[in-house]
C-alpha cells in the first residue's frame, strides 16, 4: 500500500477513535438525562448531542487529524457548519426512528449517528483539517 493510503487508513482509525468516545460522551450523557434524571429520550438529545460534537471536534482537529494549525475560528466555523447538518440529520433520523421503531433509545442512537458519521461528516472533514501528509504535500487530504 502506498504511504498516502496509509496515512488516511490512519486518519480513518484515529477518527473512528474520536468518533467512538464522541459517542461514548453522548450516550453517557443521553442516558444520564434519560435513565438517571427521567428526561424524555427525544428532550435529553440536543443536550447530548452539544457535548458530543465538542468532543468530536476538539479530537479531530488535534488527534484523528493532526492539525495544529491556529486556524481554531476558521476551522471551527467550518466544522459547525458540518456539525449543524449532521446534527438535523441526527435530530430527524433519531426522532423519526424513535417514532416509527420500538427499538431501544441507545441502539437507535448507535445507528442514526453512525450513519450520519460515515456519509456526510467524515468526507466533509477531510475538507476542513489538513493532516500532516496533507502539509506535506501541501494540500488538504
Amino acid at each position: 500500500m502506498s504511504n498516502r493510503i496509509l496515512h488516511r487508513l490512519a486518519v480513518l482509525v484515529r477518527s473512528m477513535g474520536v468518533g467512538v468516545i464522541a459517542t461514548a460522551t453522548d450516550l453517557g450523557v443521553l442516558a444520564l438525562l434519560v435513565s438517571g434524571l427521567g428526561v424524555s429520550p427525544r428532550s435529553a438529545s440536543l443536550p447530548a448531542l452539544l457535548l458530543g460534537i465538542v468532543v468530536q471536534f476538539l479530537g479531530n482537529k488535534l488527534v484523528a487529524f493532526e492539525d495544529r494549525r491556529p486556524e481554531w475560528l476558521r476551522q471551527g466555523a467550518q466544522f459547525m457548519a458540518v456539525e449543524a447538518l449532521g446534527f438535523v440529520a441526527n435530530l430527524v433520523l433519531f426522532d423519526r426512528a424513535m417514532a416509527l421503531t420500538h427499538l431501544p433509545y441507545l441502539a437507535v442512537r448507535l445507528a442514526t449517528t453512525s450513519l450520519v458519521y460515515f456519509a456526510i461528516c467524515l468526507p466533509l472533514w477531510t475538507r476542513i483539517f489538513r493532516t500532516g501528509a496533507g502539509r506535506m504535500e501541501g494540500q488538504a487530504s
